[in-house]
């Protein structure tokens, strides 16, 4: 039986039993199944992931035995296969030749050509700054230490510890070079163009809050305040004249003379009421009057009553 490269041997004049080969596969399935069993009898959430102690698995692997007769051989077979010009698991789904992919990146990198000049470029001039600032004299800050007692630590050792470091420190600021002050860019003056754009517009927003505030000041002077309990006893009086009112100051409104020989057959309306017109039309704002308050003291009473 082979297993693992290795065939087994049968000592001269000992007949081979052929059920011994199948004792130790027996043997290992009889374990499987009590440790499966084991398994199924624990409770969800406690069965163990992992091997237990002292045990091994080997996933990636087949057991494979043997026997000459007087031992047995146990031995394990990776599953994994070196994959040699192995056709594809899925036709659909081919992997790129190796000689096509090196033809794809280069052709990527030929295309990303200025992104590397740039980077490089980038390089050289943060280099120079570099070697600007230790020409000048400049040095990095000197890092101020934070001190914490190790775990089991003794506390001679770290007062020594804490000694040596600060007086590293002092060190390193004593023979520290002198620095020369760090030059301050002056701000950018802003043009002319600029300014008068600034001011256009500041000059709009102001234009249009002085609007808004006249708006505003119109609305609250045509709001009344009309106060809680006051009694209004008569219409409102109109003393403006109406928007389209006729008015003789319009053209071809006038009665000129020449109108008048033109037209000899147009009556010329009077322009005042006569006088018994205006005493009817002063009866009848009267009357309206006197109903108007009867109404609103009728209502008085009802609201009094309504009350008690």
């Amino acid at each position: 039986m082979e297993g693992g490269g290795r065939r087994s041997v049968t000592p001269a004049g000992v007949a081979a039993d052929p059920g011994s080969f199948r004792r130790p596969q027996a043997r290992w399935r009889r374990r499987q199944q009590q440790q499966q069993q084991k398994k199924k009898l624990l409770p969800r959430g406690k069965q163990p992931s992992a091997p237990q102690p002292g045990q091994r698995s080997f996933p990636d692997s087949a057991l494979c035995f043997t026997w000459d007769g007087c031992h047995s051989y146990v031995f394990l077979i990776s599953k994994e296969k070196k994959k040699v010009n192995c056709k594809p698991k899925n036709q659909d789904e081919q992997e790129i030749p190796f000689r096509l992919r090196e033809i794809m990146k280069s052709r990527q990198e030929m295309k990303n050509l200025t992104s590397n000049k740039k980077r490089k470029k980038e390089a050289q001039v943060a280099f120079q700054k570099t070697l600007e600032k230790e020409a000048k004299g400049m040095e990095p800050d000197i890092a101020v230490p934070k001190f914490k007692q190790w775990k089991g630590e003794a506390t001679g050792a770290y007062i020594q510890r804490m000694e040596q470091e600060a007086q590293h420190v002092l060190f390193l600021s004593k023979n520290q070079a002198t620095r020369q002050p760090e030059a301050q860019a002056a701000p950018k003056k802003k043009s002319e163009g600029k300014k008068a754009f600034q001011k256009r517009r500041m000059d709009k927003i102001r234009r249009k809050k002085e609007e808004k505030a006249a708006e505003r000041l119109e609305q609250e002077l045509l709001q009344d305040t009309v106060k809680f309990g006051e009694v209004v006893l008569q219409p409102p009086e109109l003393t403006a004249k109406p928007r389209r009112s006729i008015s003789r100051d319009q053209p071809g409104k006038k009665s000129l003379m020449l109108r008048e020989l033109l037209s000899p057959c147009d009556v010329s309306q009077p322009l005042t009421t006569s006088l018994a017109r205006q005493r009817i039309v002063e009866e009848e704002r009267e009357r309206a009057i006197k109903a108007y308050r009867a109404l609103k003291k009728l209502k008085q009473q009802r609201q009094g009553v309504l009350l008690t």
